[in-house]
């Protein structure tokens, strides 16, 4: 398992490359640190739109458009902190109850986190719709829309390796 199977392979390498002695080819690891990767991304992109939007002397359309942006990066950053949250500590059996030594518990958790990681995709998607759609300086809307892009392709690899996880997992 590795950045291969993921949408966007070249990025993928890129944003783990620091942590590849720690992952080893391991998935669980590979699936741990691209949601961690992606939560710190979309936070660090969701204070910068809020920034932006202080910054820039915008019109009330394209303030109602960020507002609306922000929100689905808020709740797309809240999707992705409980992924990492479970991810972490979940496939660890931390807090984890088992029943007759079944693996029922850790593969609900999987299923959660491929939701949520799913939800939070469809959050950035929905915050790039809203862009397109106003009317702010080009430059402005440039830079946001590259930074919210990135997360939504971080986002889509991770869940690309949280698959894959699960795929090895059930093995």
């Amino acid at each position: 398992m590795s950045c291969r199977a993921t949408s966007y392979p070249k990025l993928c390498l890129k944003s783990l490359a620091r942590r590849a002695s720690k992952i080893k080819g391991n998935p669980e690891l590979l699936a741990n640190a691209a949601l961690s990767t992606t939560f710190f991304a979309a936070q660090t992109t969701s204070r910068l739109l809020k920034d932006a939007s202080r910054i820039h002397s915008l019109k009330p359309n394209e303030v109602a458009a960020m507002v609306d942006c922000i929100a689905d990066l808020s709740d797309s950053v809240q999707k992705l902190q409980m992924s990492t949250k479970v991810m972490d500590g979940g496939t660890k059996n931390n807090d984890v109850v088992r029943v007759d030594g079944s693996d029922d518990v850790i593969q609900v958790q999987i299923n959660d986190i491929q939701m949520w990681v799913n939800m939070a995709l469809e959050e950035e998607e929905t915050c790039m719709i809203a862009l397109a759609n106003m009317n702010v300086k080009g430059r402005v809307k440039k830079g946001i829309r590259k930074r919210i892009v990135k997360v939504a392709h971080l986002t889509s690899n991770a869940l690309d390796l949280v698959k894959s996880f699960a795929l090895a997992h059930n093995k």
